[in-house]
């Protein structure tokens, strides 16, 4: 009776295993979104996938993502895949059956899976657990791996020999979604045997480009670029071979030749790294070509291209366009901006030239002027650039074109820019804020009334703080265009549904208005904070100025408030207050856009009425000169919007017991105010 029991065991025990499934393949999709990422499953005889799970590992963080892949069914000898998007999975490899989809396959190239039966017990694995594979055998960074014919389920012990990878990068630009070549060319899917064997094949890594060097100066790093070489159920070894003008090698840097041979062992050539570059001694032109790698009755091609350019002179500037050269009025010159400049084969020295606004140098903080050179020896020059708005300019914007040049090569441009920025005006206020209740939760808006008269509205920006977070700084800016008195502005987080609830539209659409109930606002002139709606440093869930789906109104003749929020400056609807509403005109507590009243637009000071000075301040005191008679009420706030000064006076304001930085100063006297900026050294 023993006997019989062991051998029904074993029987058991046999036909259990022989009906398997077995983890084959996984493509790291480099489709927009990275949709199409997929896992093939091969069945080995009869699996009901009733509650079996995929579970994934992230970075090396352990396998804990489950994922249910009961709806596979039951599948006889056949592959199924589990996959993020089954459009991709359609048109990248003509897959429309087998299939589930799940969001959590989105596993990066140093992820892992493992496939677990109904009773969690781990039958195959891929990745090792714990272990990111970034750098690892088994990276497969936007490329895939694919299973060797013959490997059985590991029951947990993952073994990077049993698989082929195509190598990190190998899908960059590939696939139809990215008008490459269809992923089904380069991934093996559906071609895993159980049974060894199979059909022989090479798997190589991606094409190698952009190789070069300069006529007569050969340049072995950048002349040469690698691929990869694997080799399944082979029966002669792998010769690669070079096409005309390159060479290849096992070495980087090493010997080449115009063919290597990679010896198989047991049917299978290991994932080896081959090296190929242009041949020395080229003329200038263009050389592409294909190296093969063949065996016995297969041939795989690898498309290898460079150039020889002409050892004419050449100029490399090394920066984009320059912006940001700003300074205030009369504090010059701006920031510097540093870039190297180099030259190959020169026959003359390097001018740089700017316009007169601006200067470079070779040296930081000083030789600045409006032409330098840069000596060449032997041909080759490189030298760090040091560039900056010139001081004493008037308010206003300046932009230029630098130019670098040197005898028969080409010139070189980038753009300058920058701006001098006068005194803020407080010429605008901000006045509203609104979260709407349509679908996204729009429209958000963010309204603005013009105090006075304003001739160019690009001295004006808006940023926005989410959830406490701070700010950036302008996030958006105003076109160059005028505003007049009592304009109101409106800027939306989108248009459609900014003219739905109200009815016409909005002035300005921006990111920048996509405030929640929780956001802050601040409101910009010359760089400088001229108002503040909310604390941009908390977050307003729960706060006193809280607005979710709801709206919050200046009230009228307050305002503005520099970077010191007043709460009581404030009205507020209340959280959830607008929800469901569909219009302004049919909302039972409609947002009051459009009502704020002010007279401070008469009443606030003439900038021209005032002289603070020194500025910046040395010797701790702020002298005050002005045409307006009467004491004035003085508040100096730093840049955190902590008011850290208050007092009164009309002629003089002892700042001795604070520290060196920037401030803000506002001067009041009844209604009328004004906000200057201060440098206290």
């Amino acid at each position: 009776m023993k006997k019989i029991t062991l051998l029904l065991s074993l029987l058991i025990t046999v036909l259990t295993y022989a009906q398997s499934p077995i983890i084959t393949g996984y493509i790291d999709s480099t489709c927009p979104g990275a949709d199409g990422r997929t896992l093939e499953i091969y069945v080995d005889g009869t699996v009901d996938f009733t509650d079996w799970n995929i579970v994934r590992q992230s970075n090396g963080g352990g396998f804990t993502t489950t994922i249910d892949i009961s709806g596979l069914g039951s599948v006889t000898d056949d592959f199924v895949y589990v996959t993020n998007d089954e459009n991709i999975l359609l048109q990248e490899f003509g897959i429309s059956t087998n299939f589930i989809v799940s969001g959590s396959i989105n596993g990066n190239g140093n992820d892992g899976f493992q496939l677990n039966d109904p009773t969690d017990a781990i039958i195959d694995r891929f990745g090792e657990d714990g272990v990111d594979g970034s750098g690892t055998a088994w990276d497969h960074l936007d490329s895939y791996a694919y299973r060797l014919n013959g490997s059985t389920p590991n029951g947990g012990n993952f073994n990077p020999a049993n698989w082929a990878f195509g190598g990190p990068n190998l899908l960059d630009g590939e696939g139809l979604c990215n008008a490459g070549t269809v992923f089904s060319t380069l991934v093996p899917f559906g071609t895993y045997s159980p049974t060894g064997g199979g059909t022989a094949s090479i798997v190589t890594g991606a094409d190698v480009a952009n190789l070069f060097y300069f006529e007569g100066n050969f340049d072995p790093t950048n002349a040469e670029g690698s691929f990869t070489v694997q080799g399944l159920n082979l029966t002669e070894d792998i010769t690669v071979t070079a096409p005309t003008n390159f060479e290849v090698s096992l070495t980087s840097e090493g010997s080449f030749s115009n063919a290597i041979n990679l010896a198989e062992t047991d049917g299978e050539v290991p994932s080896t790294e081959v090296f190929v570059r242009l041949q020395s001694g080229l003329s200038a032109g263009d050389f592409n070509g294909e190296v093969t790698a063949s065996s016995s009755g297969v041939t795989e091609v690898i498309n290898v291209s460079g150039e020889v350019l002409a050892a004419t002179p050449q100029l490399d500037v090394q920066t984009g366009d320059i912006s940001g050269l700003n300074y205030d009025l009369g504090e010059g010159p701006s920031t510097e901006v540093s870039f190297i400049v180099e030259g190959q084969f020169l026959i003359d020295n390097i001018n740089i030239t700017v316009p007169s606004e601006f200067e470079v140098s070779l040296t930081s903080g000083t030789g600045f002027s409006n032409n330098i050179e840069i000596l060449q020896t032997g041909g080759n020059a490189s030298e760090t650039v040091f560039v900056r708005l010139a001081s004493g300019l008037a308010e206003g914007p300046y932009s230029g074109t630098l130019e670098v040049s040197s005898v028969s090569a080409d010139t070189e441009t980038r753009t300058l820019s920058g701006n001098v920025f006068g005194e803020v005006t407080n010429d605008m206020i901000i006045t509203g804020v609104f979260d709407g209740p349509l679908s996204g939760g729009t429209p958000k808006v963010i309204e603005i009334y013009v105090v006075r008269d304003i001739s160019d509205m690009s001295t004006f920006g808006v940023g926005s703080a989410n959830n406490g977070d701070g700010t950036d700084g302008e996030e958006f800016t105003f076109p160059e265009t005028t505003a007049t008195a009592g304009d109101f502005i409106y800027i939306s987080s989108e248009a459609p549904n900014f003219n739905t609830f109200f009815g016409f539209d909005s002035d300005y659409v921006s990111s920048v208005a996509n405030n929640n109930g929780d956001d802050a606002i601040e409101l910009f002139q010359n760089g400088t904070i001229i108002d503040t709606f909310g604390d941009i440093n908390v977050d307003g869930s729960g706060e006193s100025w809280d607005y979710l789906d709801g709206w919050a109104y200046r009230n009228n003749n307050t305002g503005p408030d520099g970077t010191a929020f007043v709460v009581g400056n404030w009205t507020f609807s209340g959280i959830n207050e607008n929800d469901d509403d569909t219009s302004q005109a049919s909302a039972t507590n409609p947002w009051p856009i459009g009502t704020y009243t002010t007279t401070l637009n008469t009443n606030i000071f003439d900038i021209t009425s005032f002289k603070l000075f020194p500025n910046p301040v040395s010797n701790g005191v702020i002298y005050i000169e002005s045409s307006i008679e009467g004491e004035f009420e003085i508040d100096l706030y730093n840049m955190l919007g902590q008011r850290v000064l208050n007092t009164h006076t009309s002629k003089r304001i002892d700042v001795s017991n604070l520290n060196a930085g920037v401030y803000l100063l506002k001067i009041k006297q009844g209604s009328s105010s004004l906000t200057k900026k201060v440098i206290i050294e």
